[in-house]
């Protein structure tokens, strides 16, 4: 689930150049879209996801088309993208209070029924994990199959690679961005749906995870696919098992667990910079950048 919303944030800093903190919201967004849908159409996984991943599409577009393309038209900077996208990303979480509140749909779980699917000893798998999991992962290999063999995906490398360039080849830029923010969104609703079947939706859920996230992002180097499901998987790893054995070992307790993605973001920073980007040669293939 990291690896989804990570690659959400890493396909808006290679193509748009905006390290876009509304994202956590168009998780949320997602969720509750999966939560309401649930309401309509419970036992049905596929359908709800579905669902969310169209609301977060929807959400990211409009944001892109009411005030990040106006940004854009007066040139204004990174930064003031930047706070922009803390702007939406307000709006958006507020106006999710609003609905939770009037709607009775605090810290609700999706509607999904509980299965177990297999018991033996302290491994347990139910049908939810049986979902996630192959879900995440069908996602993140269609996403590679998109950008790898698909002309929207080749236009989306070639104005990771330089924006000049592929406007002067031809590139429909605007068009290549709608299509981003969509497919962004989409990458963000579909996981805000699979983490709220996981565990449950609050208007808060995608602000928690989005550093965790952006730190998995930076292992990437916020370029490479191949580095950015990596990186997810490692501050996963660090977040869960370093802590549990942090904890049983030394008695750090598990309050810290939120202190991992900053202790991640400042060593990447200080060490390498451009994360785990080159250090795998054969995984190649997975970068934005070539």
């Amino acid at each position: 689930m990291y690896a989804l919303m990570a690659l959400g944030i890493t396909l808006t800093v290679s193509v748009i150049k905006l390290p876009n903190f509304a994202h956590a919201e168009y998780i949320t967004v997602g969720a509750y879209a999966a939560l309401i849908a649930s309401q309509q159409f419970p036992g049905n996984p596929l359908l709800i996801i579905v669902i969310a991943g169209t609301a977060g599409a929807l959400a990211a577009l409009i944001a892109h088309l009411t005030v990040f393309r106006a940004l854009e038209k007066q040139r204004s900077s990174t930064y003031t993208l930047l706070l922009a996208s803390f702007a939406v990303g307000l709006i958006l979480r507020y106006s999710l209070f609003i609905l939770a509140d009037s709607t009775n749909l605090f810290d609700r779980r999706i509607q999904v029924s509980l299965q177990v699917l297999l018991r033996e000893g302290s491994l347990i798998i139910t049908n939810i994990f049986a979902w996630v999991v192959p879900t995440s992962l069908i996602l993140v290999m269609l996403l590679s199959l998109l950008l790898n063999h698909t002309p929207i995906g080749r236009d989306m490398r070639a104005m990771a690679n330089n924006l000049d360039l592929a406007r002067i080849i031809g590139v429909r830029v605007e068009r290549v961005k709608n299509w981003t923010w969509m497919l962004v969104g989409l990458l963000a609703g579909s996981s805000g749906a699979l983490w709220g079947i996981y565990s449950s939706v609050s208007p808060l859920m995608g602000w928690f995870a989005i550093l965790s996230v952006f730190a998995a992002a930076i292992l990437g180097g916020m370029s490479s696919f191949t580095g950015t499901i990596l990186g997810a998987y490692l501050v996963a790893f660090s977040e869960n098992t370093v802590m549990q054995f942090l904890n049983f070992q030394l008695g750090v307790d598990f309050s810290f667990k939120p202190a991992v993605p900053f202790i991640i973001i400042i060593l990447i920073l200080l060490f390498r910079p451009q994360g785990l980007t080159g250090l795998f040669d054969f995984l190649r293939r997975g970068e934005l950048r070539r």
